[in-house]
């Protein structure tokens, strides 16, 4: 029996792109608590929303009458659909964001890109997560960043 690995940022994973209109490998860009949030296509360079490739759809079974009044049973498929709590996102912000940032310079914010060398303590402004501060770098090539209403997720960049 296999061991199943966590995936990290950085690492290769099949994901459905909608640019290239198929399942392709991707390299994982941004990660959320220990869910993929974004991925970026080998092929097309595209950068998206992580999108598993299509599961295989779980059968359930149903009952029918015949004409006869017979019941008979078939087999039907229904995907499974999961939606997220929003109490959770909440949650992981659990660090003060304010005491870390407290003798930081905001207006020095380092604007981040997948390319930007960072170290530990750096102060970052994101896109779309605003300010962060990197906590840790994980060689060879993650840091793990703490955003004020986003919590701490782990980023690609360069060391």
């Amino acid at each position: 029996m296999p061991l199943e690995t966590t995936k990290t940022a950085g690492d290769d994973i099949e994901s459905r792109c909608l640019k290239c209109k198929d399942v392709t490998n991707h390299t994982i860009i941004a990660m959320t608590a220990d869910t993929i949030a974004k991925v970026q296509c080998n092929s097309c360079q595209a950068r998206h929303n992580y999108r598993p490739p299509l599961a295989e759809k779980k059968k359930t079974s149903s009952t029918r009458r015949r004409r006869d009044g017979a019941t008979v049973s078939s087999t039907t498929t229904k995907a499974k659909k999961t939606t997220k709590s929003p109490s959770k996102r909440a949650s992981r912000g659990a660090v003060n964001f304010e005491a870390l940032i407290q003798d930081k310079d905001v207006t020095a914010a380092i604007p981040y890109t997948i390319s930007a060398t960072l170290t530990s303590g750096d102060l970052i402004n994101h896109s779309i997560f605003g300010l962060g501060v990197v906590m840790a770098i994980m060689p060879p090539n993650k840091a793990q960043v703490t955003f004020q209403e986003q919590g701490s997720k782990i980023l690609v960049c360069k060391l």
